[in-house]
């Protein structure tokens, strides 16, 4: 296991309870990696020496220049520490790693919850900044309009990019926007083939686990399907 020291560089609030994280590597290089990969986040005592550390989805694209996380701050032994960083403290951050890549593909479709976003938006930056033709469809749940997050974003790579389409539903709030849970009449307004696609699934297991069987119903094979969940 080979842990790198980065410096916090940016820390954004998102929503009531999450942070965006932006960190440089101290010395060196960023690694390699993929759109979709996941890195363990350590934190140190006063020694240099590693106390705690988590898995999380990357959110940035691997054109940027930093790497971004996206944390729901849950006040648990990584996260309660985490929120007595400020910018230019030190972490250390693992080689990424994962299977829930996106390799060029021309046919995706993304669904998520909550920070289930992280993984969709390297996805959607790295599709964005190449400038790729195909058909980009993100499926995105989330509670209230307050719990949508990157909405901002979403909207901006729609415009950079005219094969991205963002679905947003809340299934706690009503809006002018689709609403209730995911299921086969919002993902059937937007995909007509599912059967084409190659499917991406990021978010709490209870969701993966109905998101799976909506999927299969509608012919969905399991080998085109990546899931990546919590909880």
């Amino acid at each position: 296991m080979s842990i790198q020291k980065y410096k916090i560089t940016k820390i954004k609030k998102l929503g009531s309870n999450v942070k965006v994280f932006c960190f440089e590597p101290l010395e060196g290089k960023l690694p390699e990696y993929k759109p979709g990969h996941f890195t363990f986040l350590h934190l140190f005592n006063e020694n240099g020496e590693s106390i705690v550390k988590r898995a999380y989805s990357i959110a940035s694209s691997p054109d940027m220049p930093y790497i971004e996380l996206c944390i729901k701050m849950v006040n648990g032994e990584l996260t309660g520490r985490l929120e007595r960083i400020e910018v230019g403290g030190v972490v250390g951050i693992e080689q990424p790693g994962g299977h829930l890549t996106y390799d060029d593909q021309p046919k995706i479709a993304l669904i998520a919850g909550g920070t289930g976003i992280s993984p969709m938006m390297s996805i959607l930056r790295y599709i964005t900044y190449k400038q790729m033709k195909g058909e980009f469809v993100l499926f995105y749940s989330a509670r209230t309009r307050a719990d949508i997050l990157y909405r901002e974003e979403l909207e901006e790579l729609q415009k950079k990019n005219e094969n991205i389409t963002v679905v947003i539903t809340l299934t706690r709030e009503e809006w002018e926007g689709e609403k209730g849970r995911l299921c086969h009449a919002v993902i059937g307004k937007y995909i007509d083939d599912t059967k084409g696609f190659n499917w991406w699934i990021c978010g709490p297991m209870e969701m993966i686990k109905t998101m799976k069987q909506c999927l299969s119903s509608l012919g969905v094979e399991a080998k085109n399907i990546k899931i990546e969940g919590w909880g």
